[in-house]
């Protein structure tokens, strides 16, 4: 990444997941989040407290995974990024998405897991992440010493 290239740090991403929302009416919402939990961008009709608190949470999650290494028959060492991790709730699925490797995106879908509606939304949030690839990075913080 280029130290000209915008970022979804530096540039508001909003629109892409308005657009994702748009694109399947069972999507509920959708966020953009940092690796470490900051919230980057937000689908209109979720509040940002909301937002906020859902970014928080979702980083933790791909981060859990990542521990699981070993639990998979790999070695601590051994590179397993997240690709996605499906939360089924009762009537409701979320899907965050690792979007970069400080980023990632997710969305909260009506229907069960395995219903045509989370495959639908797996799709196109995949295909959204594909086309703004670039975009949906964050530049590394600096550690402030």
């Amino acid at each position: 990444m280029t130290s000209d290239q915008p970022t979804a740090d530096t540039t508001d991403m909003g629109w892409a997941l308005d657009a994702l929302v748009e694109s399947q009416p069972r999507i509920i919402h959708a966020v953009l989040f940092s690796s470490d939990g900051l919230l980057l961008a937000k689908s209109d009709g979720l509040g940002r407290a909301d937002a906020e608190k859902a970014a928080a949470a979702l980083s933790g999650v791909n981060s859990l995974q990542k521990e699981l290494r070993p639990f998979c028959g790999r070695s601590t060492s051994e590179a397993l990024p997240v690709r996605h991790v499906i939360g089924d709730l009762k009537g409701v699925t979320v899907l965050s998405f690792t979007a970069t490797a400080r980023t990632g995106v997710a969305v909260s879908v009506e229907g069960e897991s395995m219903g045509p509606d989370a495959a639908l939304a797996i799709t196109e949030t995949m295909t959204m992440i594909k086309k703004l690839k670039p975009v949906l990075d964050a530049r590394e913080r600096s550690t402030g010493a």
